[in-house]
């Protein structure tokens, strides 16, 4: 059996030192190469040293598109975190089935990340139009999509839903669309976290052997609450002094400079005279191979936020660490996991913006280590669900049989804008009575507004009153009812631009009998106009397929 290529294409480095992205990103290769996928994984960041089984390759396809044709050759099927739209369109043209990973919401982020409130509104329009036209490019040209939770999905179908990409014929086997999108949240690995050497106690001047270690995992982002498990620390300085706040990594990889969030935790424990003695930042990133040793090390996890859109939606992945590390969790309300947390009690949910709530919460689990055993117990019970090979099970299956997914609608007229359309020039047109009186008068309407001056040739059957479809029309009649392949010799040598019938989705089979008909007839363009009031292709149709609804003029 020969084994399906798939080329898996990061936005972050997957050697060295890996950020979150990076890590599932390469999680996903590993998992593929396990599964018995042949595998490619592509990064546009330099590849450092590795043991991965499969080749790691440095390729600058971000900035450079075309690039990524050849692994795009030899691929069978692509994965992509967040693609851009050029890369989608290439492996659309080179008919590629890409599974698009939808893990963070960029546009929700981007909010909290950027100071919207000193953006012009010029700058803002342009700024989130292209978010909103990439998270829609990506959408449009996707295949299967991957998000965090069913918060996030349910999110994701409505979009899709408008984008027509959830196909009426999938639904009779797949009532729930898993097979284009289903949930793959942030994992971890299914062997255990080493102990080992102390990276922390009696290493860092000023946390000793029986201290209990709080750590913040990961960078500092603005759109986090970083500064209440600070302020919380000057609150335990004679209430329970032997709580120490650890910042583990908090310069993100991927980026060049210090964030905003960290400068102000930095300057707010200089100030109060915080920092060495119970606040502690280990800045330089840890490789994603060594984390175990300070997650291991630690006695609870930490990570607050704000109450915004980013949270509603959001997968703290940084939170997925302390699961395997069996730490109980401090954080807010409000995400999935803070859900998953509250609901399996594996921490304490602490207030928006309450120092107070998390200073106690610290004391607390401080002053009670049988109950933090029971805690810790609970946390590796639940965390199984995260392991990689569960998470990703879904991605799996949709790269055993990857397919293309075309949407509801025909991308050329779903393109059409109300000005280009009315641009059309057509000059001659056949138009087939085939719907209820009142909708071929309001087709023909339709047909007149686009080209007032074109020729209408009007194929009617017997016994029909043509009057209230208004003048100016050539009949030609049907020697009987209904329509057959063999009636256009009616129109035989003639040419048109467009074949228009007026179609109604009570009877497909007489309209396959007019897309038979149509079929015959020499035209540029083949179109229906709906109920609904839309134009559509019925070019579909004619060859077998289903009706593609398009614009509505």
């Amino acid at each position: 059996m020969v084994k399906k290529k798939i080329a898996v294409f990061a936005t972050e480095p997957v050697t060295g030192n890996i950020g979150g992205l990076g890590i599932r990103q390469l999680e996903v290769a590993r998992e593929l190469h396990r599964k018995g996928f042949s595998v490619r994984l592509i990064t546009p960041f330099p590849v450092g040293e590795h043991r991965e089984k499969f080749p790691v390759e440095h390729i600058q396809f971000f900035h450079h598109p075309a690039l990524a044709e050849e692994p795009l050759r030899w691929a069978d099927a692509l994965y992509a975190s967040q693609p851009s739209p050029h890369f989608l369109r290439l492996a659309r043209d080179m008919n590629k089935p890409v599974a698009v990973d939808l893990l963070a919401l960029l546009y929700f982020e981007e909010l909290e990340r950027l100071p919207v409130e000193q953006m012009g509104a010029a700058e803002q329009g342009e700024y989130f139009s292209s978010r909103a036209w990439l998270a829609q490019n990506q959408l449009a040209l996707g295949d299967f999509f991957l998000c965090s939770n069913e918060r996030e999905r349910d999110y994701y179908l409505g979009c899709l839903t408008q984008l027509g990409k959830l196909p009426p014929d999938v639904y009779p086997r797949d009532p729930l669309f898993r097979s284009i999108i289903d949930i793959a949240p942030f994992g971890i690995p299914r062997r255990a976290p080493r102990r080992g050497k102390n990276r922390l106690r009696g290493v860092v001047p000023g946390i000793e052997k029986y201290d209990f270690i709080l750590l913040w995992g990961g960078s500092l982002w603005n759109w986090y609450d970083c500064i209440t498990p600070v302020k919380a620390m000057t609150r335990l300085l004679r209430k329970c002094p032997k709580a120490k706040l650890v910042f583990l990594g908090t310069q993100h990889p991927a980026t060049s400079k210090p964030t905003e969030a960290y400068l102000e935790v930095k300057r707010y424990a200089e100030k109060h005279k915080l920092l060495g003695k119970n606040v502690f930042f280990h800045s330089q990133w840890v490789p994603y191979g060594e984390r175990d040793h300070f997650l291991t090390e630690s006695d609870a996890g930490v990570a607050t936020f704000r109450d915004h859109i980013e949270n509603r939606f959001s997968f703290r992945i940084r939170l997925t660490d302390c699961l395997w590390a069996n730490l109980p969790i401090i954080t807010n309300p409000g995400n999935t996991v803070s859900g998953l947390i509250e609901g399996k009690n594996l921490g304490v949910i602490v207030p928006f913006g309450d120092d107070k709530a998390v200073a106690d919460a610290v004391a607390w689990m401080a002053a009670h280590p049988a109950e933090m055993k029971k805690m810790r117990q609970r946390v590796a019970s639940a965390k199984t669900a995260f392991h990689w090979d569960r998470v990703l099970a879904p991605l799996m299956r949709f790269f055993k049989n990857p397919q293309k997914r075309l949407p509801v609608f025909h991308h050329a007229l779903a393109r059409l804008s109300f000005t280009e359309f009315n641009r059309r020039d057509f000059k001659r047109v056949l138009f087939l009575r085939s719907a209820p009186m009142p909708q071929c008068a309001e087709a023909l309407k339709a047909v007149r507004s686009i080209a007032p001056h074109a020729a209408i040739d009007l194929v009617i059957q017997p016994g029909t009153d043509a009057a209230a479809l208004g003048g100016g029309l050539n009949l030609i009649p049907l020697p009987e009812n209904g329509f057959r392949p063999e009636h256009a010799a009616l129109v035989a040598g003639k040419e048109y631009d467009l074949v228009l019938c007026a179609f109604n989705t009570n009877d497909m089979t007489f309209y396959a009998n007019v897309a038979a008909f149509a079929n015959n007839v020499v035209a540029g363009h083949y179109w229906a106009f709906g109920h609904d009031g839309h134009f559509m292709d019925i070019r579909p149709l004619m060859s077998g397929g289903g009706i593609i609804p398009a614009v509505k003029p």
